[in-house]
């Protein structure tokens, strides 16, 4: 048994919540200090009221048991008994506060004399599993549940890498994933013409992705929408390439081999 386990505050709480109740009981996770609360809890009940304590336990566990409340309490008068001690202590000798662990009742004949027991103590605290025996729960008092989960330190938090461009919210990719079929190089000289001035070049997509966080998307995509048209009216109003410019007319074609079968006055050649 470690004491140490007292110092967590949750474990702390639900001894003191079961000394100011008068008693109580603790359903534990394994490991998750049902029976440190089950000792710490009755021996300073003990100490406050100035009464006996008997602690029902199993028999491995005695030694331990003793040296702990002898750590938390000197003051106190303790009596730690088996199962089997316990049932043969006459009927209403144990007065005062009685603490028992649940799983010594899986013996059938020691059951109805720690019942008997825990109805003439003055305050009872009773430990168990969530599936230990729950016939002392009723004259315990109050449950209080310790899980392993709720023990676990937080976890440590993650060092924050800053915006990344696959961890934009999923709305905002399926709005544009239309518009960002091109490279991210593309991407970050397009979206330079939507600021002020003009910077160097990003070595990598973490301010673009900011950036991208910082503009409303329909203004985004009305902008998007202005710039594509200025490109299609340029491209309408550029001047054919020369090769094109300088093309004969079809018509033409026609009309010079005419004019030359039929020779200078209209005439055709032999």
């Amino acid at each position: 048994m470690e004491t140490n386990l007292l110092k967590h505050p949750l474990i702390a709480q639900t001894v003191a919540a079961i000394v100011a109740e008068g008693g109580g009981c603790v359903e534990y996770d394994i490991g998750g200090g049902g029976r440190e609360v089950l000792i710490a809890a009755s021996a300073q009940l003990a100490a406050a009221t100035n009464s006996q304590l008997t602690i029902v336990e199993s028999r491995v566990l005695h030694s331990q048991i003793r040296a702990m409340v002898s750590e938390l309490h000197t003051e106190v008068r303790s009596a730690v008994l088996s199962a089997d001690e316990a049932a043969l202590q006459p009927a209403g000798s144990v007065n005062g506060v009685l603490a028992v662990h649940a799983d010594v009742l899986r013996d059938p004949g020691v059951r109805q004399p720690l019942l008997a027991m825990a109805r003439s103590a003055d305050h009872l605290v009773v430990a168990r599993h969530d599936y230990s025996d729950a016939t002392l729960d009723d004259l315990a008092g109050p449950v209080h549940a310790l899980r392993i989960r709720d023990l676990m330190p937080p976890p440590a938090p993650r060092p924050n890498p800053g915006p990344r461009l696959d961890v934009l919210p999923v709305d905002l990719r399926d709005r544009f994933a239309a518009h960002w079929t091109e490279s991210l190089e593309h991407k970050q000289r397009f979206m330079d013409q939507f600021k002020p001035e003009a910077t160097a070049p990003r070595q990598d997509g973490e301010e673009f992705a900011a950036l991208l966080q910082d503009i409303d998307p329909e203004e985004l995509e009305r902008r998007i929408e202005q710039v594509r048209d200025q490109q299609r009216q340029r491209t309408e109003d550029q001047p054919a390439p020369d090769h094109q410019r300088h093309a004969p007319h079809p018509h033409s074609q026609e009309q010079t081999a005419v004019h030359q079968q039929q020779g200078p006055h209209g005439v055709g050649r032999a």
